[in-house]
């Protein structure tokens, strides 16, 4: 049986094709596809990228038609707004997320020109716009138009589903960071903390086996009639992003690396935590109104921002994030005691807030999925399919590492790297991970793409950037001519396992980058690059099962070095998504100063 689950469309669109006959799985987010950093889109870019050949059954992992929450994911007007969209893609034609940063002007003038040239895509965004114009809502309505908008989109593909599912938005969280973790046969507590979804924006979740679940908790994302204003501590991340002059639900990694170099200012984190309760009999944690709505004016928060500086606003919010989710685990452990706590939702993605849990909680075994995101959710649908269809998915726990993606031949590669004329290239064979090691030990910086792609946020070793992380220029290299990022941010390590404990002051063994430890200081000094000013670094621990060719570059970078440690960031330039195909590769490493590439065994340099 082949099921398809998907995050049909909004923010972090995904789909995954569970295989149960094969025992495979593949999943990719729509931004690999489209190189649009968290693109809405619907799927069909991904649909109309690879072959899928057949699908039984398809999810989507939202459920609230009747918008209580007020979401808006599940409406049917929701449907001609993806038609708009890919309207205007077929006329602007972006190839990154700048391009789609257009005036109301700027992009009326396209369409306008479009009329001559492309005179069926702007009849296709006119069209769906009034018909969105005529339409009155219900919930069996909106049921009756997603279901109907999903297997039209499907059919253009001749993919005839036999039907459509919808799922618990934070279920489809919850399924996949229980059922992909170390301890999916044992009892455990699944933690979904997000902006919002289906009206919530987390809820708690205890597993007993993989055919045993309930809820214990949840915490309701009340709307307060404006924008994006919900009641939620996601959303309040969101707000104090904002406040930066960043981009929310992008760009709230930079609010926590920031946060390292400051102190929570105690008058704006006390009224944040003054204005938050937690009821330990129902597991929710609630807002007082009065208290908080202060916290959703962007004017007045500007203005805090300016009273205690930058670092100590990011680690206002910050602080309170930790302690209000370490105080509502430890009431949550006290009622449900268990050793083992899954983490998910695009919350889930701050490295901190999982090492304070880590190390002011009774949990004893801790993992964070690694496409905590909503991109995500497009496995936990196909999940919860399988299930309810009595499909067997045991086979899942055998697979720890999230190479979920595509890959391609040596033959493929050769065929694109003989089509640009400024590159070389040569053909080291399966010496390629000793090769690499040595030009990373000399200064080099370097890119891999090899093996399957990654799924989620973070590249372990298959589509990366590696440097010499006890080289003091290495960061303000990668920083400032290849990811163009601000100077404050970190960089991550991939580290062998077996230094784990030598060089960790308190850790286990992760494997995914998504929780910071502490390093030892007397190794701080040797590894500059890996550390963050707080002393803490989000590693990779690799073992040779995890990834043999990996595993082998970092063991010949610690023949050379002393230490099986690399810098490993995303293989993406700045406003470009991860890497996807040979030529993404080769394109991303000719505009930027990378040294040199490592793809599918050749060296690339540029002419």
């Amino acid at each position: 049986m082949r099921i398809m689950g998907t995050k049909y469309c909004g923010h972090d669109s995904a789909l995954c094709v569970l295989d149960t006959t094969q025992k495979k799985i593949f999943a990719i987010s729509t931004e690999r596809v489209t190189r649009i950093k968290h693109d809405s889109i619907d799927i069909t870019p991904i649909i109309n990228a690879y072959d899928f050949k057949n699908i039984d059954f398809i999810a989507h992992s939202y459920s609230d038609f009747e918008d209580k929450g007020h979401d808006g994911e599940l409406r049917e007007k929701m449907t001609y707004t993806k038609d708009i969209e890919k309207a205007l893609r077929r006329i602007i034609k972006p190839n990154y997320i700048a391009d789609l940063n257009l005036t109301r002007v700027q992009k009326n003038l396209i369409i306008f020109k479009s009329l001559f040239i492309n005179y069926s895509a702007v009849k296709e965004y006119y069209s769906a716009k009034y018909k969105r114009s005529l339409v009155r809502e219900t919930p069996e309505g909106n049921k009756k138009a997603f279901t109907s908008y999903i297997k039209k989109n499907l059919a253009k593909f001749n993919l005839m589903p036999k039907k459509v599912f919808f799922y618990d938005h934070h279920l489809c969280h919850a399924v996949p960071s229980y059922y992909l973790s170390p301890f999916n046969e044992e009892k455990a507590i699944a933690l979904t903390i997000d902006g919002q979804g289906d009206g919530y924006f987390s809820k708690l979740f205890y597993f007993n086996g993989l055919d045993d679940y309930k809820l214990i908790g949840e915490s309701s994302a009340d709307y307060l009639g404006e924008g994006d204003k919900f009641l939620s501590i996601g959303r309040l991340y969101n707000y104090f992003t904002k406040a930066m002059g960043l981009r929310p639900n992008s760009d709230e990694g930079k609010v926590e690396a920031l946060a390292a170099f400051g102190k929570a200012d105690k008058d704006l984190y006390g009224s944040l935590m003054s204005a938050t309760h937690i009821d330990k009999n129902l597991l929710s944690i609630n807002f007082d109104l009065r208290l908080i709505e202060s916290f959703y004016d962007i004017d007045w928060l500007r203005k805090q921002r300016e009273r205690i500086g930058d670092e100590n606003f990011c680690a206002s919010i910050q602080t309170y994030l930790e302690d209000i989710i370490v105080d509502y685990l430890n009431l949550a452990y006290e009622k449900y005691p268990t050793n083992n706590l899954c983490i998910s939702g695009g919350v889930a993605a701050n490295i901190i807030m999982s090492l304070a849990i880590y190390e002011k909680t009774n949990f004893k075994n801790i993992y964070i999925y690694p496409a905590m995101a909503d991109d995500g959710l497009a496995i936990g649908s196909a999940i919860l399919t399988a299930i309810n269809l009595d499909q067997d998915i045991k086979w899942l726990k055998d697979m720890p590492m999230p190479y979920f993606g595509d890959s391609y031949s040596r033959e493929e590669v050769k065929k694109v790297l003989n089509k640009f004329a400024n590159i070389s290239y040569e053909d080291l064979g399966d010496d390629w991970p000793e090769k690499a090691a040595i030009s990373v030990a000399k200064g080099k910086i370097c890119a891999l793409f090899h093996g399957q792609m990654e799924f989620g946020p973070r590249a372990l070793g298959n589509r990366s950037i590696i440097a010499n992380p006890m080289l003091e220029d290495t960061r303000q290299k990668i920083n400032s001519t290849i990811k163009r990022r601000p100077s404050y941010q970190p960089f991550c390590p991939s580290i062998l396992e077996e230094e784990r404990v030598r060089l960790f002051k308190d850790s286990f063994s992760h494997k995914h980058m998504a929780i910071a430890f502490r390093m030892k200081e007397e190794f701080i000094n040797d590894l500059p690059c890996a550390v963050h000013v707080d002393g803490t670094a989000r590693p990779q621990f690799v073992e040779e099962k995890d990834n043999p060719n990996y595993y082998r570059y970092l063991k010949a970078l610690k023949n050379i070095t002393g230490y099986g440690v690399s810098l490993n960031t995303s293989f993406n330039l700045h406003g470009r998504t991860i890497v996807r195909t040979p030529k993404d590769a080769i394109i991303d490493f000719i505009d930027c100063n990378i040294d040199e590439l490592f793809i599918e065994g050749y060296r690339v340099k540029r002419n």
